[in-house]
C-alpha cells in the first residue's frame, strides 16, 4: 500500500469519525436550545438568571476538579513506553477523579448556603446549588465514558448514547417545568436525574471493561502533563462567564437571565459552525502541514470558514428579532438585541486557531497559555469598570475587546513560528458586507410578521450576491460552484426521467 493510499484512508476515516462526533457536539448542546421556547415561558427572567449563574458556577467547578484529565488520557493511553496495559491508564484516570471530586464536591456541599448568597440572592436558593454538584459529579462519569468511545474510535456508539442522553433530558425537563410546573428546581431535578441515569447504566460497564486498577506513577505524571492546561481553561471560561457575575451583582439577576439567553442565541454560530468543522480540519490541518502543504492552503480554507461563519452568523442576527417573538414572551425580547453583537464576537474568537497555527505546530502552548491569562485579567477587569456605567453593553464590550485582544495576540506570535498569508480583503469585505446588510435590517424595522420575514430572508440572500458580484468568490471558486450546481441539476433531471 503506497503512502499516499495510506493518507487517503487516514483522511477518510478522520473524515467519518469526525462528522459523527460533530453532530454528537451539536446534540449535546441542543438540548439548551430546544428548550428555549419552555424555559422563557415557564421561567422568569430571575429563574432564568437562577439557571445561567448556578451553571456557569458548577462549570468553573467542573474545569478545576477534571483537571484536564481527558487529554492526558489521550497522551499515556497510546504511550508504551508508560504503561503495558492502556487500561491501566484509563482506570486510574477514572478511579482517581471519581473518588476525588465526591470528596472535594461533598465539602463544597457543607458550603452551599454561603455559596448560594454569594452566586444567587438568598441562602435559601442552596438547594440549585447541591443540586447542580450532584449533576456535576455524575456528568464527570458519563464524560469518561465519552472518553472511552473516541479512543476506540466507536463513534456511532458515541452518537447514540449522545442522543439518548438528549432525548431523556428533553423528556425530564419537558415532564417537571411543564408537567409538574416546578419552575427552575424541576429543571435541576430533571439534570440531576438524567445525569445519574446514565452514569448508573453505562459507567459500571466502563469499569468491567477497563478493570479496576490504579497505579501512583501513571497518577502523577498525568497530573503534570494537565494540571498546567487549567489557568487556561479558566481564563477563557472568564470571558464566556464573568460577565454573568457582573451583572448581577451590579444589575439584577433578572438582568443576568435576559443577557444570558442573548448570549445563548448569539453563540448559536459557533456551534453550528466551529465545533463541527474543527472536529474534522484539528486532525487534517497537522497532516497537511506535515506534507508540505502551501501556506496560501491554510489561508484559503481560513477564508472559507470565516465566511461560512460570518453568513450564519448574519442570518442568526437578523431572524433572531422575528423568532424571539415566537418563542418566548415579551418580557424576554430584550435579549434579542444583544444576540448579534455576541455573534460578531465568536466570529473573531473562532479564527483563534487559525490565526494561531504557529504557535500550535511549533508546540510553543506556553504562549496560548498566556494570551488566555492575559485575556481573561482584561475581561474580568474591563467587566468591573464597563457594566456599572453601560450596564449589559459593558458586558458585551468587554467580550468583544477581550477576544479580539486574544485573536490579535495568536496572530502576532503565530506568524513568527509559521507565517500564514491571510486574505485580509476578502476577509473584511465578507465581514463589512454583512455589517452593511445587518444595518438594512436593524434601520428598517417592519412591523407586520409576513413582511417583516420576506425582508429578513431576501437580505440574507443578497449576501452571497454581493460577494459573486464584487468578485470576492474568485473565478476558480465561480467555476467550482457553477459545475457543483450543474451536477446537482443535472442528476435531479436523470431522477425525474427515470420515475415511471
Amino acid at each position: 500500500m503506497t503512502q499516499k493510499t495510506n493518507i487517503a484512508s487516514e483522511l477518510k476515516r478522520l473524515l467519518r469519525h469526525g462528522s459523527i462526533y460533530g453532530i454528537a457536539g451539536i446534540l449535546s448542546r441542543l438540548v439548551g436550545f430546544l428548550m428555549i421556547p419552555v424555559y422563557t415561558h415557564y421561567l422568569s427572567p430571575s429563574d432564568y438568571g437562577i439557571n445561567e449563574l448556578v451553571g456557569l458556577t458548577t462549570e468553573i467547578i467542573g474545569i478545576v476538579l477534571g483537571l484536564g484529565i481527558s487529554d492526558a488520557i489521550y497522551r499515556f493511553y497510546y504511550d508504551k513506553s508508560e504503561t503495558d496495559s492502556p487500561n491501566t491508564v484509563f482506570s486510574t484516570a477514572c478511579i482517581g477523579i471519581t473518588l476525588s471530586s465526591f470528596l472535594l464536591l461533598a465539602l463544597i456541599g457543607f458550603f452551599s448556603k454561603p455559596i448560594a448568597s454569594v452566586v444567587l440572592e438568598e441562602r435559601s436558593q442552596y438547594i440549585y446549588i447541591l443540586l447542580a454538584l450532584a449533576t456535576l459529579w455524575f456528568n464527570q462519569q458519563v464524560n469518561f465514558i465519552y472518553t472511552y468511545l473516541r479512543i476506540n474510535e466507536a463513534s456511532t456508539k458515541y452518537l447514540v448514547v449522545s442522543l439518548l442522553k438528549l432525548i431523556t433530558a428533553l423528556s425530564l425537563n419537558i415532564f417537571f417545568i411543564v408537567g409538574m410546573k416546578m419552575g427552575v428546581l424541576g429543571l435541576f431535578i430533571s439534570n440531576c436525574i438524567t445525569a445519574a441515569f446514565f452514569a448508573f447504566c453505562l459507567y459500571p460497564f466502563l469499569l468491567y471493561r477497563i478493570g479496576i486498577r490504579f497505579s501512583w506513577g501513571i497518577a502523577q505524571k498525568m497530573l503534570r502533563f494537565s494540571l498546567p492546561v487549567i489557568p487556561s481553561n479558566l481564563a477563557s471560561l472568564a470571558v464566556n462567564a464573568s460577565d454573568r457575575y457582573f451583572i448581577k451583582v451590579f444589575l439584577s439577576i433578572a438582568d443576568a437571565g435576559i443577557y444570558g439567553l442573548g448570549y445563548k442565541l448569539g453563540n448559536i454560530v459557533f456551534y453550528l459552525v466551529r465545533v463541527p468543522f474543527m472536529q474534522i480540519w484539528d486532525p487534517r490541518k497537522y497532516a497537511l502541514y506535515s506534507q508540505g502543504a502551501p501556506k496560501e492552503l491554510f489561508a484559503q480554507v481560513a477564508t472559507y470558514f470565516a465566511g461560512m461563519m460570518i453568513y450564519v452568523g448574519l442570518g442568526i442576527s437578523i431572524f433572531v428579532h422575528d423568532v424571539i417573538q415566537i418563542i418566548s414572551p415579551a418580557e424576554y425580547w430584550s435579549a434579542a438585541r444583544y444576540v448579534p453583537a455576541v455573534t460578531l464576537c465568536y466570529v473573531i474568537y473562532a479564527m483563534d486557531h487559525h490565526v494561531g497555527f504557529g504557535i500550535l505546530v511549533a508546540k510553543k502552548t506556553e504562549y496560548w497559555t498566556l494570551v488566555n491569562l492575559f485575556m481573561g485579567a482584561i475581561n474580568i477587569g474591563l467587566n468591573f469598570l464597563l457594566i456599572p456605567t453601560y450596564g449589559v453593553w459593558g458586558a458585551v464590550g468587554a467580550t468583544f475587546i477581550s477576544l479580539t485582544f486574544k485573536v490579535v495576540c495568536l496572530y502576532a506570535i503565530g506568524k513568527r513560528f509559521f507565517n500564514i498569508p491571510f486574505e485580509w480583503f476578502r476577509l473584511t469585505f465578507m465581514l463589512g458586507a454583512a455589517v452593511l446588510l445587518y444595518a438594512a435590517r436593524f434601520f428598517i424595522s417592519l412591523h407586520d410578521f409576513v413582511a417583516a420575514i420576506i425582508y429578513d430572508t431576501a437580505l440574507c440572500a443578497i449576501y452571497p450576491v454581493i460577494l459573486w458580484v464584487f468578485n470576492i468568490i474568485n473565478t476558480d471558486e465561480k467555476r467550482i460552484i457553477k459545475s457543483f450546481l450543474k451536477n446537482i441539476f443535472h442528476r435531479k433531471i436523470i431522477s425525474n426521467a427515470a420515475r415511471p
